[in-house]
């Protein structure tokens, strides 16, 4: 038998029947409910009536004895013990305080390539450091050119260069030198 493949037949569509009953998660809490309920009169029938009167006479009890007595704070006699003295002449600060023969300085960079050293030090330049190449020898026989920012005699003055090379992408080495 032949068969029209232009006109398809399509299923009907089959309705669900509605739900009149409760939503799922109704009957979900209803029974947690339950079961909270059910767990609380297991406790309480657990519980001896000796200690349940004894609790009702103590409640009773100390709702009569709180008016006439009053709360203890101890703090008052804690602190004046806890005293701390502070002298009157100030504290120098010793970070900030000049070391006569040490100096500081920060390498920004140690490079093989003297050209490469070179222009690190014109971009040190532009930021308003003052920056000098120094050329060493390692153990090997290799020459080195180090690339250092300074002399500083004062830590504040070392912080605020490491961090204008900190904003500018160049990681520093903090050296201490006497003089």
């Amino acid at each position: 038998m032949t068969r029209d493949y232009a006109k398809k037949s399509r299923p009907s569509k089959r309705r669900k029947p509605k739900q009149t009953g409760a939503p799922g998660w109704l009957w979900f809490l209803a029974g947690v409910l339950l079961g909270v309920l059910v767990m609380l009169l297991g406790k309480l029938a657990q519980v001896p009536e000796s200690e349940v009167e004894e609790a009702a006479e103590a409640g009773e009890k100390s709702e009569q004895s709180s008016p006439s007595q009053k709360p203890r704070f101890e703090f008052y006699t804690l602190l004046p013990e806890s005293e701390v003295i502070v002298p009157d002449a100030p504290q120098t600060d010793l970070r900030e305080e000049k070391i006569s023969d040490t100096v500081f300085l920060l390498q920004a960079g140690s490079f093989k390539n003297p050209k490469d050293a070179d222009s690190l030090r014109a971009r040190l330049l532009l930021l308003n450091l003052t920056a000098r190449v120094e050329t060493f020898s390692a153990r090997n026989g290799e020459t080195w050119h180090r690339v250092l920012v300074g002399p500083f005699e004062k830590n504040s003055q070392v912080a605020s260069a490491r961090a204008k090379l900190a904003s500018n992408s160049i990681d520093s080495l903090l050296l201490k030198r006497k003089k």
